[in-house]
């Protein structure tokens, strides 16, 4: 992805909103518990998890599980004392781009370290996982979440991917 679509999506996430219709997609995409864990998330991750939802649909998906995926598949970036603060996400976003193992090597696991929000980074998906299963979401929800960096052959959790990747 180019710089001119990074800059953008930067900009959509400083002035993120969702409308009364978006607000009603959730409400009947999810469960309660669910919704209350969407709403948990910061509004930029909001956003972008409906862009996320509103790609698939427009892509022809349907399925339940993968569109309550969508909606909830961040949740471990933003939620809790896990939040990835603004200045980290678009260092992440550039690491990504210019050396993505750097990731790894700059992740510590101690909630102390300037560097604890890599390690956030890169097990978000794990964590999400865990805060679907919480919301007492479907075990096929919690595996897409789990899987949405990489998803294998499933072809539900590589549309997931794809929608995910161009949002």
């Amino acid at each position: 992805m180019g710089a001119w679509y990074r800059v953008r999506q930067f900009l959509r996430a400083t002035t993120a909103h969702i409308d009364e219709d978006e607000h009603a997609q959730v409400a009947s995409t999810l469960s309660p518990a669910q919704a209350e864990l969407f709403y948990r998330q910061d509004l930029s991750d909001q956003r972008h998890a409906l862009d996320v939802y509103q790609t698939l649909r427009a892509g022809g998906h349907d399925d339940l599980d993968l569109l309550q995926a969508a909606l909830l598949h961040d949740v471990g970036k933003s939620v809790g004392p896990t939040r990835i603060p603004l200045p980290y996400r678009v260092v992440i976003v550039l690491v990504r781009a210019v050396r993505p193992t750097w990731l790894e090597r700059l992740a510590r696991p101690d909630p102390a370290s300037w560097r604890y929000p890599f390690y956030v980074h890169n097990q978000h998906p794990a964590r999400g996982a865990e805060l679907t299963v919480a919301a007492q979401s479907s075990a096929q929800v919690m595996h897409l979440v789990a899987v949405h960096h990489a998803p294998g052959d499933d072809p539900l959790a590589r549309a997931l991917c794809q929608a995910d990747e161009a949002n």
